[in-house]
């Protein structure tokens, strides 16, 4: 009889630690994958990537920094505001608060793509000012789209690395760009879509 309470244990034990091996996994590739598939999210962090290497020095760490850090500000904002509008604000407020995040994330996309086209009166100090003021917007769009059950630690641990990623492969493009005229040109081609891009996403959020 003891035997068979002890297997019942640590089958529940086992269930249980699977269970939260599982949560952990999918609160984490949640918040991994929300910046990579997100085309607003996207493009306005490889920007910050490649505004960061053009300007070099000190801000291909910095300036990225200042915008994870931010993000992750945000986030906790995000997921705060998330419970507060569930409990107390009616459809008005949220519609509001939901549409000033999407007009914030498209006019990030417009201006960071500006940003590149622009580089020459991009100073490191601005470019700072920029990404912090819009990575709040960003990681509180993160903090509200976070899913039932997921757990904010993994999850924002799963969108810092995500935007991580997407930074150095923004890094990397204006690295190689700045090595060749010709690339730098089209890279500012580049730049050109992104404040298109940006138009785009303000309009559509208004609509």
């Amino acid at each position: 009889m003891s035997g068979f309470l002890l297997s019942i244990v640590l089958l529940v034990v086992s269930s249980l630690s699977a269970y939260a091996h599982t949560v952990h996994n999918f609160s984490f590739a949640n918040g991994l994958v929300h910046p990579v598939f997100g085309p607003d999210h996207f493009l306005a962090m490889l920007s910050v990537g490649i505004v960061s290497a053009l300007i070099g020095g000190a801000a291909i760490w910095r300036v990225p920094s200042v915008f994870v850090l931010s993000m992750i500000i945000g986030g906790g904002l995000g997921m705060l505001d998330l419970d507060m509008f569930a409990m107390d604000a009616g459809l008005i407020e949220y519609y509001i608060s939901d549409l000033i995040v999407e007009i914030a994330i498209g006019l990030s996309v417009f201006l960071f793509g500006l940003s590149i086209f622009w580089i020459h009166v991009i100073g490191e100090r601005l470019a700072w000012t920029l990404v912090f003021s819009f990575g709040l917007f960003h990681g509180y769009a993160h903090g509200m789209e976070i899913p039932p059950g997921a757990l904010p630690l993994y999850y924002v641990a799963g969108f810092v690395v995500g935007t991580t990623g997407i930074h150095l492969s923004g890094l990397s493009i204006g690295w190689l760009s700045g090595k060749s005229n010709r690339l730098l040109s089209l890279l500012r081609v580049c730049g050109v879509f992104s404040v298109v891009a940006g138009v785009y996403f303000v309009f559509s959020a208004l609509r």
